[in-house]
């Protein structure tokens, strides 16, 4: 059942998620990278804790986004299929990341993907249009 609460939580990630893309469409050497990571792992978090809300599963606010992700597959196995290794900065080099931000316009494209990505499938898995919530 998709309650008040829900609906609103979405609501926030989706705008985080327009946040991240609206300064990803600035012109190149003006995008702020960080900006764009942050808004981008926000939305997701909020994703994320949106669907285990669903599933009337508690989350701790505290828990990092690789916890809350490793929680939804436990539920759904399609969300491992999202790459978020761009997101949580593994195996890049510190011109590429400082080891809590993307610092490439590159890098935060992916993260913006992956924001994306789990924007389909939560609204898909709780069968809600995004039209719905504007």
């Amino acid at each position: 059942m998709v309650t008040n609460e829900i609906r609103s939580s979405l609501k926030q990630a989706l705008t985080e998620l327009r946040i991240a893309e609206h300064e990803l469409n600035r012109p190149h050497e003006e995008v702020v990278t960080m900006s764009v990571c942050y808004s981008a792992r926000q939305s997701m978090t909020s994703m994320l804790r949106v669907f285990l809300l669903s599933h009337s599963m508690n989350h701790n606010e505290g828990n990092s986004l690789k916890n809350i992700l490793n929680q939804c597959i436990k539920i759904d196995d399609q969300f491992s299929k999202i790459d978020v290794s761009a997101v949580l900065c593994n195996g890049m080099n510190h011109d590429e990341c400082d080891g809590k931000y993307c610092l490439t316009v590159d890098k935060v494209n992916e993260c913006v993907s992956a924001a994306n990505q789990f924007k389909t499938l939560v609204l898909e898995k709780l069968k809600i249009n995004e039209s719905e919530l504007n």
